[in-house]
C-alpha cells in the first residue's frame, strides 16, 4: 500500500506550543482554550494535548466533541454557532457554546431544561470583523432575553477578530468588551465570568503585554498548529512553525512550453488560467491534488520548486532537471491547507514523537 501523499505530524512540536503559549496565558490570567477544528477530529492529537495538560478544547462540529467525550474533566466548547436543528446534540455533547441569536438561546434552554443540566454560552460581540455576534447596542437585549433562561448560565462574552473581514484586535475594541461584560454583571444580573477576547490574532498583544485588564479567556488554534498569529502570518519566536509537514510523490518529470497551444478558456474548476508571466521548463507532476488541499495554500521545502497550480489529482510544479520520477517533495500547509489535508482520506497521517 502506499503511503504518498502523507501528513507527517510531529506530537512533540504541537505539545511545546500547546504548552508554550498556555504559559504565556497564565502569566496573564488567562483561561486557553485549544482549538481543534484545524484536527478534524484527529483522537490522537488531542490524546496527546490532554496528556500534556489540556483541560479546554474547542471545535466547530458537534461530531467532534463526541469523540472527545471519552476525556473526563475536559471541558468542550463548540465554536460554530448553533442551529435550531442541533440544539439538542449541542447540549448533550458541549459544555459550552458560542450565540448571538435568542431563538437559538431558547432551543439550548429547552433542550438542557429536558436533559435537567445547564448549558453554558458565550454571547457573541461583533466588533467589525462582520462574521458572528451581535452588535453593540443589539447586546442589550439579548442578555435581558438571557434572564428567564433558567437551565443556561451566560459565563462569557466574546469577540473574534481576522476570519472574515480581516478586523484588527485592538486594546481599545477589547477595552469596551471589559466593559460589556461588567454592563453584563451589573445591570442584567448574568453570572459572566469571561471576557474572551479572540483568537491567535490577539497574540501578538499578549505576546506584547498589551491586552487590556479583563480578558481572560482565549480561543487559540493556528498558532498551537502552525506556530503564528493569523493577523499577519507571523511567526512566533519561541513555536514551531513545522509541526505539519506534507510529503508527496514526482509521477512526471518533463520538459513543457510556458503558453498552452492556441486560445484558453476555463479549467477544470472553471478558472481562466494566466501564463503571461510564465517560461518555459521542467514541469513536475506530484500525486496530491487540489482534492486533498488547495495548491495556494503548500509552501514547497525544496529549493528551485514552485507551486503553479493544479486540478483535482496533481499539483504542478515548476521545477529543475536534478528532479527524478519517485523522488519525493515535502512542503509546509498553511491553515487552509491543513485543514484539508487532515479532513482528507486519501493523506495518510504519520505521527512522530521527535
Amino acid at each position: 500500500m502506499s503511503n504518498l501523499p502523507r501528513l507527517i505530524i510531529n506530537l512533540k512540536k504541537l505539545v511545546h506550543n500547546f504548552q508554550t503559549i498556555r504559559q504565556h496565558c497564565q502569566s496573564a490570567g488567562i483561561k486557553l482554550n485549544v482549538v481543534v477544528k484545524g484536527l478534524a477530529g484527529d483522537r490522537q492529537i488531542v490524546a496527546h494535548l490532554r496528556a500534556a495538560g489540556m483541560d479546554e478544547l474547542g471545535d466547530s462540529r458537534w461530531e467532534n466533541l463526541l469523540e472527545f467525550s471519552k476525556y473526563p474533566g475536559l471541558t468542550k466548547l463548540l465554536l460554530r454557532l448553533p442551529s435550531l436543528s442541533t440544539a439538542a446534540t449541542t447540549v448533550e455533547f458541549a459544555d459550552a457554546s458560542l450565540n448571538a441569536e435568542l431563538a437559538t438561546l431558547k432551543a439550548l434552554d429547552y433542550y438542557a431544561r429536558g436533559k435537567a443540566r445547564r448549558h453554558q454560552v458565550f454571547l457573541m460581540v461583533d466588533q467589525g470583523d462582520l462574521r458572528e455576534g451581535v452588535m453593540e447596542a443589539d447586546l442589550p437585549a439579548l442578555a435581558a432575553g438571557c434572564r428567564n433562561l433558567n437551565h443556561l448560565e451566560v459565563i462569557g462574552v466574546g469577540v473574534n477578530f481576522s476570519c472574515f473581514a480581516g478586523a484588527q484586535p485592538t486594546s481599545a475594541a477589547l477595552t469596551r468588551l471589559v466593559e460589556l461584560a461588567e454592563e453584563l454583571r451589573s445591570e442584567f444580573d448574568l453570572p459572566v465570568q469571561y471576557v474572551s477576547g479572540g483568537n491567535s490574532s490577539s497574540l501578538p498583544l499578549l505576546y506584547d503585554r498589551s491586552l487590556p485588564p479583563g480578558v481572560n479567556h482565549l480561543r487559540i488554534g493556528e498558532a498551537i498548529l502552525l506556530g503564528r498569529e493569523t493577523l499577519h502570518g507571523t511567526i512566533l519566536p519561541d513555536l514551531f512553525s513545522d509541526a505539519f509537514c506534507v510529503e508527496a510523490e514526482i509521477l512526471q518529470v518533463q520538459w513543457k512550453p510556458g503558453k498552452p497551444y492556441g486560445p484558453v478558456g476555463r479549467d477544470a474548476f472553471g478558472r481562466i488560467p494566466d501564463f503571461s508571466e510564465l517560461d518555459a521548463g521542467v514541469r513536475l507532476l506530484i500525486n496530491l491534488g487540489e482534492q486533498d488541499s488547495p495548491a495556494a495554500g503548500l509552501r514547497p521545502l525544496e529549493p528551485g520548486v514552485k507551486v503553479l497550480g493544479g486540478n483535482s489529482d496533481y499539483l504542478v510544479l515548476a521545477g529543475e532537471g536534478r528532479f527524478q520520477v519517485g523522488q519525493t517533495i515535502r512542503f509546509l500547509p498553511d491553515y487552509r491547507s491543513l485543514l484539508a489535508l487532515m479532513s482528507s482520506r486519501y493523506v495518510v497521517k504519520e505521527y512522530r514523537e521527535f
